[in-house]
């Protein structure tokens, strides 16, 4: 995946909730300090200028963005690779047997990656021998009525294999 592609926002909906709750906690975290400073017994406050409240809003808004662009691109290490994950789902239930799950070295999941591949091998390797079954009994026709009851018994156990209730 290009450079790019890999910035652009994957999951919307995840990134900006997870962003927005970030930021709302930083938000509330700076307003608490100031707050408790400002009430606390024995505490001038924060006697500031106007000069100096204006920077002190500049700042905080720069924190605020700071926050929403890191957790942004905190998220996409998590949305990324859900979304390549989902992608890889829907091609192999789509019946390709070459979808793989790949990300890039820094997400997550790299684990989950790894272990649904190997999935999908052995699930591609059942499907083989299933289908060499099939293109032995059908090669028979009516000739080898025992070697077919045979194939078939070895091709519902390769069927019984898969739990589909």
């Amino acid at each position: 995946m290009d450079n790019r592609r890999s910035r652009v926002v994957i999951n919307s909906k995840f990134q900006y909730q997870y962003s927005l709750l970030t930021v709302s906690l930083t938000v509330l975290l700076v307003n608490l300090f100031v707050i408790i400073n400002a009430v606390l017994p024995d505490s001038a406050g924060f006697p500031l200028t106007t000069k100096q409240t204006l920077l002190l809003a500049i700042v905080e808004v720069i924190l605020i963005a700071g926050v929403w662009w890191g957790s942004l691109l905190a998220s996409h290490k998590v949305a990324g690779p859900v979304y390549v994950i989902v992608r890889q789902m829907e091609k192999l239930a789509d019946g390709d047997m070459t979808a793989r799950v790949r990300l890039r070295k820094k997400d997550i999941f790299q684990d989950e990656a790894v272990m649904i591949n190997n999935c999908i091998e052995v699930l591609h390797e059942r499907l083989h021998e299933v289908r060499k079954i099939a293109t032995e009994i059908e090669q028979l026709a009516d000739q080898d009525s025992e070697k077919r009851t045979v194939l078939f018994a070895q091709l519902n156990q390769e069927l019984s294999s898969f739990n589909t209730e």
